[in-house]
């Protein structure tokens, strides 16, 4: 059988488990098991267990011989947790295994990443990805709580907010933007260190320290990178504290790379290969930065607007760091009507370099995010991009969503790369790629749909099919400039 219709038949196996999967069973089967116990003194226990599925399939840009842009991979994602409580403190132990299997040797775009990382076509990870304790202490209005250990953390989701249209916005288009737990890939990230927050009605400062560990691309995950150092401050003021229905933060994040001299890595930006490769001066970027979002009751419906800006200065080894990125987003909310259509539009800018020789670098460095929550089908990320786009979220059944979006993609900066990517995945690998624009800007027109159906409460089926209409910039770098990318996916957890 041909690998095309190796992969038809494949996805379309895929597809039938699915269905399969999704078909109704018995009432009792829509709760989820029980599976908490009392401890002494007090305390509890609860077994937590999560499983994900997913096959992925692409016919990807095609660069031309020997790589095959087409290809399709399964990936299996296993994780068991145990979570004890007593009084205020709670500690977490989570054990994850991963299974990736047809990963080609000769593909392009995602499949080449993962190959890249560990050089197999079957890989299987075992390793800790969370193991924390935290604990609170009340003082009247005050919360004061400390985590420590290896930690899931994702900037601007500090706190949970009430609101569901005021939490939507800032989980979905605010949190992980600059650092997050990477985890639309099959291996994820975590952090090793601590987090500690003052929480006020009102307020909430929270500050961090960490090392973040191997993974996302990297199928030996969990092992420390002691060469970056990241650490921060963030003040939040809370909705309701000053006007009802705001969210606004500041934040001040600090990334360090000790690779490039410990580990020989080279740097990825727009200078010539040699002049990089001869640098082996330090990353140390500052990244300052806030946001807004504020949601109102508009006539029949609930309208959002978000703006989100972060100004980047430090060292990019030998040269000077002067970077920025913007989001300005709004949307507008039906909640009465059939399927609740919720109708999005924005644009996401960051600032490129299109001088090479100079001693300044002026791409926006996207630090160690999760770059697929704001590039769904991820042949570029937020690093020399300007994202204009048109959203539309429906619901036609409570346990359905889909999501249709229209993205106009352009780089910033003619003279620069597409950059792709969420940051460090190991020691000896920087943790993004790219290609030059060639002095154009269009790169692409981008189409895409989501679906996701929770069949009961602890089984979700989603799906997602994206196709990009080449332009210039992908004109001109691949034989053939429009790309496909998708997957089905199965996700259990209780």
């Amino acid at each position: 059988m041909s690998d095309r219709r190796w992969s038809r038949a494949w996805r379309a196996g895929w597809f039938v488990t699915l269905l399969v999967a999704a078909a109704p069973g018995p009432a009792a089967a829509n709760h989820k098991p029980d599976l908490s116990i009392e401890g002494p003194g007090g305390s509890r226990f609860r077994l937590e267990v999560y499983e994900r599925i997913r096959g992925e399939f692409a016919d990807w840009f095609d660069p031309g011989p020997p790589i095959d842009p087409r290809w399709s991979f399964f990936a299996h994602r296993m994780q068991l947790g145990v979570r004890g409580q007593w009084k205020a403190l709670e500690g977490f132990l989570q054990y994850q295994q991963v299974v990736l299997a047809n990963i080609p040797d000769d593909g392009t775009g995602l499949a080449s990443v993962y190959y890249a990382n560990t050089m197999r076509q079957t890989q299987v990870g075992n390793f800790v990805r969370q193991g924390w304790l935290h604990a609170r202490h009340a003082i009247g209005d005050l919360t004061l709580s400390v985590q420590t250990g290896r930690i899931l953390y994702s900037d601007g989701g500090e706190i949970t907010l009430a609101d569901p249209v005021l939490e939507w916005v800032k989980k979905e288009r605010v949190s992980q933007r600059l650092i997050g737990p990477f985890d639309f890939t099959h291996v994820g990230r975590s952090f090793d260190g601590g987090v500690a927050q003052i929480d006020h009605p009102t307020f909430n400062l929270t500050g961090f320290g960490f090392l973040p560990t191997s993974g996302g691309f990297e199928i030996d995950g969990g092992r420390t990178i002691p060469a970056i150092n990241l650490g921060g401050v963030s003040a939040l003021m809370k909705p309701g504290a000053v006007v009802g229905g705001l969210d606004s933060r500041l934040f001040w994040f600090r990334y360090s790379d000790d690779r490039p001299a410990e580990n020989d890595i080279t740097v990825l930006d727009n200078r010539p290969l040699a002049v990089r490769e001869a640098d082996r001066e330090p990353l140390d970027v500052h990244s300052i930065g806030a946001n807004l979002i504020s949601v109102h009751r508009i006539g029949q419906g609930t309208a959002d607007f978000l703006v989100w800006t972060v100004g980047q200065v430090g060292s990019w080894q030998s040269q000077a760091h002067r970077a920025w990125s913007y989001a300005l987003e709004g949307g507008y909310q039906m909640p009465a009507w059939w399927a609740k259509p919720w109708l999005r539009i924005g644009i996401n800018r960051s600032s490129g370099d299109d001088d090479p020789d100079d001693d300044v670098h002026e791409t926006f460095f996207q630090v160690l995010p999760t770059a697929r929550l704001y590039a769904m089908t991820p042949f570029y990320n937020m690093m020399n991009n300007q994202d204009v786009f048109v959203q539309l979220l429906t619901k036609p059944l409570e346990s359905a969503g889909v999501d249709l979006s229209f993205h106009h993609l352009r780089a910033t900066a003619g003279n620069d790369l597409v950059y792709s990517g969420g940051g460090a995945t190991k020691r000896d690998f920087f943790g993004y790629a790219g290609f030059p624009a060639g002095g154009r800007h269009d790169l692409a027109y981008l189409v895409d749909v989501a679906v996701s159906y929770q069949a009961c409460s602890f089984l979700k089926l989603a799906g997602y099919y994206g196709h990009a209409f080449g332009q210039g910039i992908a004109k001109a770098a691949f034989v053939n400039d429009d790309m496909d990318y998708g997957f089905v996916e199965m996700v259990i957890a209780f």
